[in-house]
């Protein structure tokens, strides 16, 4: 599979609070463990945990590793999918993984932002607000109609914040999620 097309740098790059530049562009095989931590990071945020893909794979590190493979499927294969990261002089401070949907109410594709993570110092700075952008320009170009995102369970400490940042780029609430763990 080809690469994801690049996103121009000169449309999303950004002065962040600490004076480093940084710019959204597609993660790269070399990316494969910041995002995967960065996830973790997030998932501990969240106060959950990486999902193992087997009830005996406990250990946190096995955990990552599953993760890591998950992250380079997605890096490999552009048609399940889009993997940013927002770069500062090769390092992560941002990323956003989404899922390509299809579904009959949409008609259609959509996308579907799965993780987004910012660093708790560099929020606030544009960095979460140019990676959605940046999705959302590629979904325009590839002609999908809409992009949504489930947000974290109501009992979250953040969650008014994180409703108020998707809704100052662009979402709209719609409706909840709700889930069942097979396995």
């Amino acid at each position: 599979m080809s690469p994801a097309a690049p996103i121009e740098p000169e449309a999303v790059q950004v002065q962040v609070p600490t004076t480093r530049k940084w710019h959204v562009r597609p993660a790269v095989p070399e990316d494969i463990q910041a995002v995967a931590a960065a996830v973790a990071a997030l998932l501990d945020e969240l106060a959950g945990a990486p999902q193992s893909t087997s009830a005996s794979s406990a250990p946190a590190e096995r955990d990552l590793s599953t993760m890591e493979g998950t992250v380079r499927a997605l890096i490999e294969n552009p048609q399940a999918g889009t993997l940013l990261v927002a770069d500062a002089e090769g390092s992560l401070v941002g990323m956003l993984a989404a899922s390509w949907q299809i579904a009959i109410h949409v008609p259609g594709r959509y996308g579907l932002i799965q993780d987004l993570w910012v660093p708790p110092s560099l929020r606030g700075g544009g960095i979460g607000a140019a990676l959605v952008e940046a999705f959302a320009a590629i979904a325009r170009e590839q002609g999908v109609p809409r992009i949504e995102v489930g947000l974290p369970k109501p009992s979250f400490a953040g969650i008014a914040a994180t409703e108020a940042f998707y809704v100052r780029n662009g979402l709209v609430p719609h409706g909840t999620r709700m889930r069942m763990l097979l396995g």
